[in-house]
């Protein structure tokens, strides 16, 4: 089986969620062929802010199932981190089987790894990924491990790391690691506020936590970003950045879920206990969210098929 790329325009994929708190498989289903329909070459599912932590292992499975049968034309990725090796390695080796393009693996979380215990994990992983690729996922903030320069140099010998999630904020690890990093292996930009920087230094793809609430402003800013057009991309950046501006550790999947819904996709609420978004912050959002589409529908030719 031919795995397509993990390069470009990759928003976040929210673990859909009906009122009930069942999966909402059609839900699901219906937003992988949107995301296809507005341009995107790629999606992530079960990332933090898609609760990867929130599904069992047969929900899991069905939505790697029916993602992966809806999709055409788009890469398909989905986060296999978990708490130990051998339960990440389940998850990954059912997600190759079924035939996704990637997996996002991020460290175990509640027990901070060694930088020797972090290699092992990713190397124990990469010994059964025998087709799909992996996507290093980066996030000191929630794995309580920052993947540095020198562990880079070791996890590039492992031949199925083929991109990496970067959502360390520092600007100074951002700029050693991606320059050292890109021309081996494709480095996608955690989230639109970072992409600006990262493209000057390497970076040649995003992992979009906005775009799925205005799609076409997000592709419009890459492409700035890769064209290096300040003049377009500049503009975008301040924007993008201010719409993060009610995220929160403690609100994070709620707002990305309100996001998504909010730019015409299904989410539904998040897992219990975690509560939606609501009241003021939805608000801002849906301001910030409605001037990015404005940017976007005053510049033409930006759409991709």
């Amino acid at each position: 089986m031919v795995r397509k790329t993990l390069r470009g325009v990759f928003p976040l994929m929210p673990f859909v969620l009906k009122k009930n708190q069942e999966i909402d498989l059609a839900g699901l289903e219906e937003n992988v062929r949107a995301y296809e329909e507005a341009g995107f070459d790629g999606f992530v599912s079960f990332g933090c802010m898609g609760e990867f932590y929130a599904s069992n292992f047969e929900e899991f499975k069905k939505v790697v199932d029916v993602a992966v049968g809806a999709s055409r034309k788009i890469s398909c990725v989905f986060g296999t981190t978990f708490h130990n090796t051998r339960d990440c390695v389940e998850r990954t080796k059912y997600a190759q089987d079924a035939g996704a393009d990637g997996v996002m693996i991020g460290l175990p979380y509640l027990i901070p790894c060694t930088a020797e215990a972090a290699f092992e994990h990713f190397r124990i992983v990469n010994e059964i990924a025998n087709e799909v690729q992996i996507m290093i996922y980066n996030n000191p903030s929630s794995f309580r491990f920052n993947i540095d320069v020198g562990l880079w140099d070791r996890l590039m010998q492992l031949d199925r790391v083929k991109a990496v999630k970067e959502s360390n904020g520092d600007v100074t690890h951002r700029t050693r690691v991606v320059s050292h990093i890109s021309k081996r292996i494709n480095v996608f930009s955690g989230g639109e506020n970072w992409l600006l920087g990262d493209s000057l230094v390497g970076a040649n793809s995003l992992v979009g936590v906005v775009a799925p609430g205005a799609p076409q402003a997000a592709i419009q800013f890459f492409e700035a970003c890769m064209r290096r057009d300040l003049a377009r991309a500049v503009p975008y950046h301040i924007k993008f950045t201010q719409v993060y501006d009610d995220l929160t550790a403690q609100n994070e999947v709620a707002w990305e879920k309100a996001c998504a819904e909010l730019g015409g996709f299904k989410a539904g609420p998040p897992r219990e206990p975690y509560l939606p978004l609501e009241g003021a912050p939805r608000s801002r959002l849906a301001s910030g969210l409605g001037t990015l589409r404005r940017m976007a529908t005053s510049h033409t030719g930006a759409r991709r098929t």
